[in-house]
């Protein structure tokens, strides 16, 4: 149900330098915490590793990461629980840029998970400063909302903040904004952009760009996607969703991926995998989802006898996903086709990385036995039976393996456990064995989004080092004539370009502060300012294109907006004294 005419009034506390004024407590005891990544690499050949369950590593990564949690409904009127999950939802996926990684939904819930928490629950700070430290994210987005008035006439209040919670801190000053309802994703993307900037002052992207990403979705096809998302009853999560992807076509002419994705995911776990596959296919390359739907979509192919279209999408995906249960299902699948030394070469470094992970285990036993090899199967069945005594079908081939290597004795012993525990023993010995491979049908989250986020960090310094002088030149030009025509939105995003490649040009320091100082954003301007003469201090006296950087200029200008400042600074003499 849309409520066109609902305004929103939304406070905003963004990154800045204010103190904290609510502790837990009385201290943050978590906040120099860190939890384990759950990923460690496992050596495939020079160039390839596989991620998989371990709790001894530590994330790398980009210097923050932050977590968006649900804001809570005050209203006491469930109609508009989907309005909390629908700005942790933007949120998370407008955040998540090369030097901030964002903990997605799907991996917050994991970490909900890990704490004993429901995916539901409202937490209190506490908890949300464990479930953070529990996904890796030392930046914490937390809000709350409620609805005054019926329909038409009915607004809604907004708070948000923003917690680092390693310094044990409320960063930012209070925004207000008001909005009618259909504008709620603008205010996600002005709210994203300004995080985005107090995070990195120099971040090349515009706020029409953030904007522009957080209203790509018609409002209505997003309320239904997000209300889809939280649903529980099967039919009506189902409703949601086909609502969500047709009203996104009518409007836009193209797919809803996020919604495709959701849909396959359902009809994936229904075991519909023919209609799972329809979803999951259409979801585009650009799609931050797309990996997973390719996952997904494999292992339906499988399922439904495609094996060589499964190997295939599993073989283009494990580069981009090194994940060892990717790695166990290109060997399942392998050996499904008799090509075992392939099917090995893929089973034994997915064990490596997951030692305990019994399927995996029994799949690289099985390959061993219809290889030829009973000695090295028996030893890796031996190994998994201790870990799962239980499992009939590892006992089965466990007794041939024992037999072929000539230990008869110790053949019908296991002989004897498996005819215990499995049903089809007496068809299995007189039909012969069916393929017994076992597919890994989903896979971890939480190593999966950290993984990408270390690769976004591996990737973000080659991505400043390819702007060169040339180019950096081009770009201050384009900012001066862009600020000479008074197109400041322009003008910020250029001198952020032209700082990710050289942070020590002080001219554009200088422009953006006095950009900022027209805009009456005297906070912004002071620092712009401030970085202007440290960069023109450390050099020696020189020329930017054609023009001299006047010391005398920073200095003025810095000393004029510290004195706007005095009313809500420390005074103009700490202030100076920075300068």
């Amino acid at each position: 149900m849309m409520f066109k005419n609902l305004s929103i009034i939304v406070t905003l506390s963004l990154l800045a330098s204010i103190g904290f004024s609510e502790s837990v407590g009385g201290k943050f005891a978590l906040a120099n915490a860190r939890p384990s990544s759950g990923i460690a690499p496992a050596s495939l050949s020079a160039d390839r590793s596989v991620s998989s369950a371990s709790a001894s590593a530590l994330p790398s990564g980009p210097a923050d990461t932050v977590i968006v949690f649900p804001f809570e409904n005050l209203s006491g009127r469930a109609e508009y629980n989907w309005i909390g999950e629908g700005f942790a939802d933007a949120l998370s996926l407008l955040l998540d840029k090369p030097g901030l990684a964002a903990i997605q939904p799907d991996e917050r819930d994991v970490a909900y998970k890990q704490e004993g928490l429901p995916s539901t629950a409202i937490l209190t700070h506490a908890a949300m400063f464990k479930v953070a430290e529990r996904a890796g994210a030392n930046l914490v987005i937390m809000g709350s909302y409620s609805v005054e008035g019926e329909g038409r006439q009915g607004t809604m209040t907004v708070t948000a903040r923003t917690v680092n919670i390693n310094e044990g801190r409320l960063m930012g000053r209070q925004q207000t904004q008001a909005a009618p309802i259909l504008e709620m994703q603008k205010l996600q993307g002005d709210l994203a952009y300004e995080t985005l900037y107090q995070h990195n002052p120099e971040s090349p992207y515009q706020r029409d760009q953030i904007v522009s990403e957080a209203t790509a979705v018609p409002i209505g096809a997003f309320e239904n996607y997000v209300k889809g998302k939280l649903t529980r009853e099967h039919e009506a999560k189902v409703g949601f969703l086909e609502r969500a992807l047709k009203e996104y076509q009518e409007k836009t002419h193209s797919a809803y991926d996020a919604a495709a994705f959701e849909l396959g995911r359902v009809r994936y776990e229904d075991r519909a995998f023919k209609d799972a596959l329809e979803q999951l296919r259409s979801v585009s390359e650009k799609s931050p989802r797309f990996n997973e739907a390719s996952f997904y979509a494999a292992v339906a192919e499988y399922q439904l006898g495609e094996t060589d279209k499964a190997l295939g999408d599993l073989s283009a995906l494990k580069a981009a996903m090194p994940l060892y249960e990717v790695y166990s299902n290109i060997g399942v699948a392998y050996l499904k086709k008799k090509q075992y030394a392939e099917a090995i070469a893929h089973l034994k470094p997915a064990l490596d990385a997951s030692p305990r992970d019994t399927d995996v285990s029994f799949n690289l036993g099985l390959a061993y036995f219809l290889s030829g090899d009973p000695k090295s199967a028996a030893a890796t069945l031996k190994s998994e039976i201790e870990r799962r005594p239980a499992d009939g079908e590892a006992l089965y081939i466990l007794s041939k393996a024992v037999e072929a290597g000539g230990d008869k004795e110790a053949a019908a012993r296991y002989a004897d456990q498996a005819k215990r525990l499995l049903p089809s023993f007496a068809q299995l010995e007189t039909k012969g064995s069916p393929f017994l491979g076992r597919v890994k049908e989903t896979f971890s989250k939480a190593n999966y989004y950290r993984y990408k986020r270390d690769q976004y960090a591996a990737a973000s310094p080659r991505q400043a080092d390819s702007t060169g002088p040339a180019e950096v030149d081009q770009l201050m030009q384009a900012a001066r004539t862009a600020f000479a025509d008074g197109r400041d939105e322009e003008a910020l995003g250029t001198l952020g370009k032209a700082l990710q490649a050289a942070p020590q040009n002080y001219e554009a320091h200088l422009l953006m502060g006095k950009i900022y100082e027209r805009r009456g954003d005297t906070d912004r301007a002071t620092n712009s300012l401030k970085a202007a003469l440290f960069w023109n201090r450390s050099k020696r006296p020189g020329r930017v294109g054609a023009k001299a950087i006047d010391r005398a200029e920073v200095q003025t200008r810095a000393e004029l907006i510290c004195d706007l400042q005095r009313l809500r600074s420390t005074g103009l003499d700490a202030v100076r004294s920075g300068l």
